[in-house]
């Protein structure tokens, strides 16, 4: 059985985009669902054609008119399992699509058994639609938001890499084994400290409309922010933004985030892990940019090392 959803746009303001979820209705067959889906496009499509068409001047005006083609962010089709219990709510499979109704993505989540993910073996190089530092929406529960890719799924050549270091480092049989929620991307939110996570392929959007250079920058300063302080993945150096002093300033803006709200986890891992003079000539700072990090870099370790010292007293005591 095929689930059909459309994905619509309650509200149009980037960075984070409210949703609501409609419920299309439930097919036999995924052909089925996906001539419905297509027939919604149609229509939509056509409501557009015909405003464009009648318009007036006053009209012309309007940027982004409350038509269905405008506030559908795309669709989902869902393959259900049948003859289950009402507290199962996982699928097979999920495809979404863009509302111009062509293919997004597809993942395939289960095997015979209930809720048992199927093995993943990587996925092939040519079905990775983004590369690091793209900037896309993904889809959450209650929202869309503007993300920045931090890494990538998974290939099956990647995949045989790293299983041969493995052997190498410990020995035979040892190896990785990924299931199906392995097939996802990692990406970056704004907000303060960590915002990572893992979504999946099929959550995954090309942006719908012009994404503000505002925001992009914040985007990439926060991919910047968060491969540095956790550790994730040195190859931001790799990225022309990382050279660009209005993405720098960004990426001090939102460190100095940290200390305004004492966000701990994010100081103590940057002055653990982190090398501040590295930092400062991968990321070739201007003298100001490089006073403003020693400033924040000075205070982050004062203000660990005093927290370390009362979290000592307590236990003490």
């Amino acid at each position: 059985m095929y689930q059909l959803k459309r994905i619509d746009l309650e509200t149009q303001r980037y960075p984070s985009r409210k949703i609501e979820k409609y419920e299309m209705g439930f097919y036999s067959t995924l052909e089925n669902a996906y001539k419905i889906m297509q027939e919604d496009v149609a229509e939509a499509k056509k409501e557009m054609a015909e405003w464009e068409k009648e318009k007036d001047e006053k009209a012309k005006k309007e940027e982004w008119p409350e038509l269905q083609y405008n506030t559908t962010f795309g669709y989902i089709i869902s393959e259900l399992r049948m003859d289950t219990s009402l507290w199962y709510w996982g699928s097979l499979s999920d495809r979404t699509y863009t509302r111009d109704g062509e293919l997004n993505d597809e993942c395939f989540w289960e095997g015979e058994k209930e809720s048992e993910p199927l093995p993943f073996y990587g996925r092939p190089e040519e079905k990775i639609r983004f590369k690091v530092g793209d900037i896309v929406e993904v889809i959450g529960r209650e929202e869309v938001d503007l993300r920045i890719i931090g890494g990538l799924p998974w290939t099956p050549q990647k995949i045989e890499e790293r299983n041969i270091e493995l052997e190498k480092e410990y020995g035979k049989g040892h190896e990785l084994h990924c299931d199906s929620s392995d097939d996802c991307y990692l990406s970056h939110s704004l907000g303060i400290g960590n915002t990572h996570n893992h979504p999946a392929c099929t959550l995954v959007f090309a942006p719908t409309k012009k994404v503000p250079l505002t925001i992009k920058r914040k985007l990439q300063a926060k991919y910047i922010e968060e491969t540095i302080t956790f550790g994730y993945n040195r190859s931001i150096f790799e990225q022309p933004f990382a050279k660009d002093p209005k993405v720098l300033d960004e990426l001090l803006n939102g460190w100095d985030k940290f200390i305004s709200t004492q966000y701990y986890q994010g100081m103590e891992c940057l002055i653990d892990y982190s090398k501040p003079e590295e930092v400062k000539t991968l990321l070739n700072f201007s003298a100001e940019q490089t006073r403003r990090f020693d400033h924040f870099y000075e205070t982050c370790v004062r203000m660990v090392n005093n927290k370390r010292e009362k979290e000592k007293g307590i236990h003490k005591s």
